[in-house]
């Protein structure tokens, strides 16, 4: 019996070793000490014996076995061979009283490589056994700025608290992100109770997928797994069948897409036909959708109160403005103090039930949220005010800020009378190094000698005031709006007399009316389902800058009128598409980023910039120097982690 297992399992060898072949691949099982030949390490340490995925097997430690069995651990040696009875006989041990004893392998980035008991190995992944007992060491690899090496420091970081291989992410913060969901952190250890139920829960859910993705995925199970856990939370996979997973994961799956094409976003920088053309004559060759009896209602959601968020007082003046400018075709109204999961979903499900038929979420932290309640409800539009934060069932929409930073700059520079000028930045998260950059390339623009001193508000310990008077600076773009009901004098870009007066500069305007005006003409006259629709493995974000007069600079009257007319002319050249930022040549703190006479960089690479210009006096802070408050807000708004300048 055990002799005809043994050729099942070589015609499964034999058939993986031809299509590696045929794919241009290494036919036989991966080797670590070939892998390790050009790779540092930094030391190894023994785990311990414990149960480990048989997915995650993938090879030998030496050479001398590696052509022993093909890539997928089968073996192809001949029937009649001395290994080939070996292997047969712990085919027979494992039927009549199952393999206990240890093999001994060696971790390295979350796979592990044999050193004793590749037979023990073959045999039970042949059985279609999900794990192992192993006596585990590892090697560290050397810690690096690479993606990869991030991800598998961060799975250290977990594995100290909850000791197990199966989940794996590909992203940096995902494990934090994970563990938040549980209701858990990466410091105190889990109960092993809880780890227990962890492990089967994320099974259920891999057995489920598997069947579902096949081979067309290339993102981990465990990035599945996080997706369908941030949409439908960790209980839903307790107390359902199968099949309800299923269902589930069937009304997630144009998100899993996104996330498989690499969350690719496309970015509309053109809100198209400017709003004075005549909107009625655009709906003549299309039907109503939204009359006077029946208006199109929307409802937006606001993080903080009205009396003390500029954010959110901002954003309601668009809402406003947007029902009065198709006055009768839409009817709008608003929720406040939407700062948590539950009040977020609450106030989604009250305007569900009240007919809406958009839904605007203003903060990129209730996108989780958002995606889950879209998902839901198909049929309602949901938009929520991000940048980067993907997904095919939201659309996200944001202004490009960049491009008033860089006439702040300008201005910045024409006021500094030492060569020096500040910047005080929010957090680390996607847009903000853009606007910190374009703001340092316009001041340099103007004077080469500029230095640029970068300070960020969101840190535990920080004391901006003191940074300003050390360095002498008293030319500096402070925060761009007022919260929680404080005194900020010193908002938008201004400069400090020798009394210590503020005098104001300019200031970015941010004219949501106009845009929630646009968003909503594209949704009356049926562009918003039909035109701009992306396709199932992309997402959409209308990203709108200068030229959408969605976005301007407020000059002081105290300026001069030359500095006023320069500023103007550095404005047009941006509208009209001849200047931008990031166009031509470009220096980071450490390295040429592109040579003269390049063109302007690509939308996706602005928003994602993870470095700092070579005139900028500061660095990104790590995530774990930033605050409490500000860490919670960058697991919402999309983080630019652990990067260092």
């Amino acid at each position: 019996m055990s002799v005809e297992e043994y050729l099942n399992a070589r015609r499964s060898g034999e058939r993986a070793f031809r299509r590696a072949q045929f794919e241009n691949r290494d036919p036989y099982l991966g080797c670590l000490d070939l892998l390790l030949k050009d790779r540092k390490t930094v030391g190894e340490s023994r785990v311990a014996i414990m149960e480990i995925p048989l997915s995650m097997v993938v090879g030998t430690v030496t050479d001398g076995r590696r052509r022993t069995f093909a890539d997928n651990f089968m073996p192809i040696m001949e029937k009649d061979c001395e290994f080939a009875r070996k292997w047969s006989s712990l085919y027979d041990i494992q039927e009549e009283e199952g393999i206990r004893d240890a093999v001994k392998v060696y971790e390295y980035m979350h796979r592990f490589y044999v050193q004793e008991g590749n037979k023990r190995v073959s045999v039970l992944k042949y059985l279609d056994v999900p794990s192992i007992s192993a006596d585990v060491t590892r090697i560290l690899p050397e810690r690096t700025d690479d993606k990869e090496v991030q991800c598998y420091y961060e799975f250290l970081e977990f594995f100290k608290v909850a000791p197990f291989y199966d989940i794996e992410f590909s992203k940096p913060g995902a494990y934090l992100k994970f563990a938040s969901l549980i209701g858990r952190d990466l410091e105190e250890p889990w109960p092993a109770d809880l780890i227990n139920v962890v492990r089967g829960a994320y099974f259920r859910f891999a057995s489920v997928y598997s069947s579902r993705a096949g081979r067309k995925m290339s993102i981990t199970t465990g990035d599945a797994f996080l997706m369908y856990l941030m949409i439908y939370q960790f209980d839903s996979l307790l107390d359902y069948s199968r099949d309800s997973i299923a269902k589930r994961l069937e009304g997630i799956w144009n998100e899993l897409l996104v996330e498989n094409n690499g969350q690719e976003i496309v970015l509309q920088e053109n809100p198209g036909p400017d709003m004075n053309q005549s909107f009625l004559a655009g709906l003549l060759n299309r039907p109503l959708m939204f009359t006077e009896k029946h208006p199109m209602k929307a409802a937006f959601l606001y993080e903080k109160s009205l009396g003390i968020s500029g954010w959110a007082s901002d954003h309601d003046i668009g809402r406003i403005a947007m029902e009065h400018y198709y006055e009768g075709l839409i009817h709008t109204w608003y929720y406040e103090n939407c700062n948590d999961d539950e009040k977020i979903q609450n106030a989604i499900e009250d305007a569900v039930a009240k007919g809406a038929d958009v839904i605007f979420t203003t903060t990129a932290s209730a996108m989780t949220v958002t995606i889950r309640e879209a998902v839901k409800y198909p049929k309602v539009r949901f938009a929520n005010c991000s940048v980067l934060l993907p997904s095919n069932a939201v659309r996200t929409y944001n202004m490009r800020e960049y491009e008033v930073k860089f006439l702040m700059g300008v201005l910045a520079a024409v006021y500094s009378e030492n060569h020096k000028v500040g910047y005080l930045a929010t957090r680390p998260s996607y847009g903000v190094l853009s606007g910190i950059n374009a703001f340092a390339v316009g001041a340099g623009m103007i004077d080469p000698e500029i230095k640029v001193y970068l300070g960020w508000e969101g840190l535990k310990e920080f004391d901006w005031k003191r940074m300003l008077n050390e360095h002498e600076i008293s030319v500096y773009a402070g925060l761009d709006l007022t919260f929680d009901g404080g005194d900020c004098p010193d908002y938008g870009l201004v400069k400090t007399d020798q009394n210590g007066n503020i005098i104001h500069l300019a200031s970015p305007i941010r004219n949501w009316t106009r845009y929630y005006e646009r968003i909503a003409r594209s949704i009356l006259d049926g562009s918003w389902d039909n035109v701009r629709k992306p396709r199932k493995d992309q997402a959409l974000n209308e990203w709108w800058g200068l030229s959408a007069g969605v976005i301007d600079i407020n000059l002081s009257d105290s300026l001069s009128y030359y500095s006023a007319r320069l500023i103007e002319v550095f404005r047009n050249g941006i509208v009209s598409g001849a200047l931008d930022p990031f166009s031509g040549e470009l220096h980071s703190q450490q390295s040429l980023i592109q040579p003269a006479g390049s063109n302007r960089m690509e939308s996706s690479e602005i928003i994602r910039m993870n470095w700092l210009n070579d005139n900028v006096i500061g660095r990104i802070p790590l995530f774990d120097e930033l605050s409490m408050h500000s860490q919670k807000q960058l697991e919402g708004d999309g983080v630019i982690k652990g990067v260092r300048v």
